[in-house]
């Protein structure tokens, strides 16, 4: 089965918890200018997830990198962060 990010839960979480902080504006303007960067951005996550493993989940990191090495992944990000609605 292919992976679709139009049905990725943690997409949703992620867009979910920026539109209620109220920086999903924010966040959509630096995914679309550092689009490019962000396959170097998920390799600079690889390598600090020892590190970050004393504040988040190993699997959360792990996931959150796998998902900015895809570009589908980013696109379906940017997506949910365009629209008006808010899930939770």
């Amino acid at each position: 089965m292919a992976y679709s990010p139009n049905s990725d839960p943690l997409l949703d979480q992620i867009a979910a918890s920026l539109k209620q902080r109220g920086v999903h504006t924010t966040a959509l303007t630096l995914l679309e200018v550092g689009q490019p960067l962000t396959f170097i951005g998920s390799q600079l996550l690889w390598l600090a997830q020892p590190a970050l493993a004393l504040l988040w989940p190993t699997a959360q990191v792990r996931r959150v990198a796998q998902l900015m090495e895809d570009p589908a992944a980013i696109n379906g990000l940017m997506a949910r962060l365009a629209t008006d609605e808010v899930s939770v």
